[in-house]
């Protein structure tokens, strides 16, 4: 029991967004629906979430797990609202922009669903090498799904 695999990426967000996806070429409307204040939202296949910092290159995590995990340990993450339930039906999830370009590879799940998801975020942090200032704070966030 415990944890079955995970992936992670730096992510482009912009005006607030980033979403977890199932790569289905017929899924539509990842940002039709959009969270309420800094939390996320499941819904059709996708998990939409919404950053504290307008524009940044966000560390973003995802975990499969076969439990309710706990939340990670340091980087003061906090949980962005309460799980939430999310399926995705092409049975591969990815992490994209608002654009909807994908910022990291095909993750292939055990099945399609349901699974139970949580959102953490830590608190802003600056990467010092970082060359632009509209990029120069960042989140580390947590995307956490079990079934």
């Amino acid at each position: 029991m415990g944890l079955l695999g995970s992936f992670s990426a730096v992510v482009l967000v912009e005006r607030h967004l980033f979403a977890l996806v199932d790569t289905d070429p017929e899924r539509e409307g990842t940002f039709s629906q959009l969270p309420d204040d800094l939390t996320f939202l499941a819904h059709e296949g996708s998990v939409v979430v919404a950053s504290d910092l307008e524009d940044q290159m966000a560390r973003v995590r995802v975990e499969v797990w076969d439990s309710p995990p706990d939340v990670p340990s340091g980087e003061g993450f906090a949980s962005l609202g309460e799980p939430s339930t999310v399926s995705f039906e092409s049975e591969e999830i990815q992490l994209v922009n608002l654009m909807l370009e994908p910022a990291s590879e095909e993750y292939r799940l055990a099945g399609a669903g349901p699974y139970r998801v949580r959102v953490l975020a830590s608190p802003q942090q600056e990467d010092p090498e970082e060359e632009l200032d509209a990029y120069r704070m960042f989140e580390h966030f947590v995307i956490q799904l079990w079934a």
